[in-house]
């Protein structure tokens, strides 16, 4: 048996909109309902470095220094012991023009200002480098 809840289809214009929404969860009248939203900024208290340097040599740097510039691992070392570390959204007018970059996607990309993406999750865009990890880190 499906719930009919799930089955609602909501105009956010209708002025019941609200209601309708109540109904369709499930709320009691007057209980109170949290909307979480992605979280932009970020969270743990690093002021990116906003510089010019080498893009390149991004993965030839210890992790405390990657980290301590503000990127941030997408994940964790895969089976080849490689990781994505994604640039900080202040850097995006600081990214070299055709630089490749790796997305979230695993795919990579030319960089193009204007073009490539700017939204950021976590003060870090999606996208960045992939650094193998280093056992004397």
């Amino acid at each position: 048996m499906t719930d009919p809840r799930f089955d609602a289809v909501l105009n956010i214009n209708d002025p019941d909109f609200a209601d309708q929404l109540m109904e369709a969860i499930g709320a009691k009248p007057g209980e109170p309902v949290e909307f979480i939203t992605p979280q932009f900024e970020r969270t743990d208290g690093i002021a990116p470095v906003v510089a010019d340097f080498d893009f390149n040599s991004l993965p030839g740097l210890p992790e405390e220094t990657i980290r301590a510039l503000g990127c941030r691992p997408w994940d964790e070392p895969d089976e080849n012991g490689e990781t994505l570390w994604l640039y900080p959204a202040e850097w995006y007018d600081r990214i070299p023009e055709g630089h490749v970059v790796t997305t979230i996607s695993g795919e990579q990309e030319q960089f193009r200002r204007g073009q490539t993406d700017d939204d950021k999750r976590f003060g870090v865009l999606a996208y960045g480098f992939v650094r193998a990890e280093n056992p004397n880190d």
